[in-house]
């Protein structure tokens, strides 16, 4: 257990070299902005906490009651772009301040002023970046937040899930202290009240994506020109030329593939079984549209199904939601559209099809022969082109 923890910390730390991280930063900044330092504690306590009520502790609970949080999420944004605008605003701020106070009394809770008021928006706020954060999470977390979801949350997924949170809040926490510090020795206070206004600027911008539904496309644009897997060397060349393959990769014959199971919607394609495709060679892959790392293998996955579909290739995406917004139907059918994704796509939302591929992360690939045999599988980003070679295999394989 206690390198499970350890392998969590790092994982969490890594992340803020994620591509998909950085643009909470101007978030973090704008939002430890105006106050001490002690603000940058309280912003990582709100940021912690609702991180992890909501991907662990609530995952298992919103999947049951087929709930989802996208009104939750719209909240969140809602939150953050007003804290942008106490920013941008000296009048709304005062506003904030004022409302803030006489709501607090009326809780009957013990204030003391501007210092009280402060710490609460900064939790609000630390909160309001928390839920948008979630989507960063990486396969170690996915995991954790898959095994909540089928089995419900346990003593050892909160505990993985802390160490993650806690290896995440230092990297994170150096960057809002070290701009608020950067912000309070900018000079004049009017410097600093421009820089300030500029970061609310980014919170409210970034609220009007969230709650326009415009977040999406911007991120998969993004992710398309952002080097994916920083620090492997790995980039993501999202473009239709074929890879540079190796001579061969060496096929192993892991057993029958696991029928489709629990699908609950199809997109782009009528029905399939993987009895009905015996003949053909099947690319099942799982994924789910907000994930990042799924983001940046999905330009590789269109240009396989365009350029072998006609010898005989089939893929089938299993969108398996990892964050509860994933579990709506309507959002998945946006997000394929968005996207330009043309392959088949079964929605799982019960982890049926998860479970019986005993898979564990997002993305995942499984690489199925004529037999219906799964004689490959390949985890996470990378290796493109051994994996374009594997299907180049399979579809020179006749079916016996």
């Amino acid at each position: 257990m206690v390198p499970l923890l350890a392998f969590a910390f790092v994982a969490g730390g890594m992340t803020i070299v994620s591509p998909c991280t950085l643009p909470i930063v101007p978030l973090l900044v704008g939002a430890a902005a105006s106050g001490r330092c002690q603000r940058v504690t309280w912003l990582l306590v709100g940021f912690g906490a609702a991180f992890l009520v909501v991907t662990v502790v609530l995952a298992s609970a919103l999947a049951a009651a087929g709930v989802t949080t996208d009104v939750l999420r719209t909240i969140a944004a809602l939150g953050l772009g007003v804290a942008g605008a106490t920013l941008v605003v000296p009048w709304v701020g005062r506003r904030w301040e004022a409302g803030s106070f006489r709501l607090a009394r009326l809780g009957g809770a013990v204030v003391t002023g501007d210092r009280s008021s402060s710490r609460r928006r900064a939790m609000l706020s630390g909160a309001a970046i928390g839920l948008l954060w979630a989507p960063c999470v990486g396969p170690l977390m996915a995991a954790v937040i898959a095994a909540a979801v089928t089995g419900g949350p346990s003593p050892q997924t909160v505990l993985v899930a802390s160490a993650y949170l806690a290896g995440a809040a230092i990297p994170l926490g150096l960057v809002a202290w070290g701009g608020q510090r950067t912000i309070s020795a900018m000079g004049t206070p009017r410097r600093r009240a421009m820089l300030q206004r500029s970061f609310g600027a980014c919170m409210v911008l970034s609220a009007a994506l969230i709650i326009t539904g415009l977040d999406l496309p911007l991120e998969t644009a993004v992710s398309a020109v952002v080097p994916a897997n920083i620090g492997v060397g790995a980039s993501a060349a999202h473009d239709a030329a074929p890879n540079p393959t190796p001579g061969t990769v060496a096929l192993q014959d892991l057993g029958l593939a696991p029928e489709l199971t629990g699908i609950t919607a199809w997109i782009n394609s009528g029905p399939l079984t993987m009895a009905s495709l015996r003949g053909k060679v099947v690319l099942v892959h799982f994924w789910t549209f907000d994930c990042i790392n799924c983001l940046h293998v999905q330009p590789y996955v269109k240009a396989w199904y365009a350029r072998y579909a006609s010898a005989g290739l089939v893929v089938i995406g299993v969108h398996t939601p990892e964050l509860s917004f994933e579990r709506d139907l309507a959002n998945v059918r946006q997000a394929v559209v968005q996207d330009g994704v043309a392959f088949p796509v079964a929605f799982d939302p019960s982890f049926a099809t998860w479970n019986a591929y005993h898979n564990e992360y997002w993305p995942a690939f499984y690489f199925v022969d004529r037999r219906g045999h799964i004689r490959h599988q390949h985890f996470g980003e990378g290796d493109y082109a051994a994996s374009e070679q594997v299907i180049r295999e399979l579809l020179a394989e006749q079916a016996s």
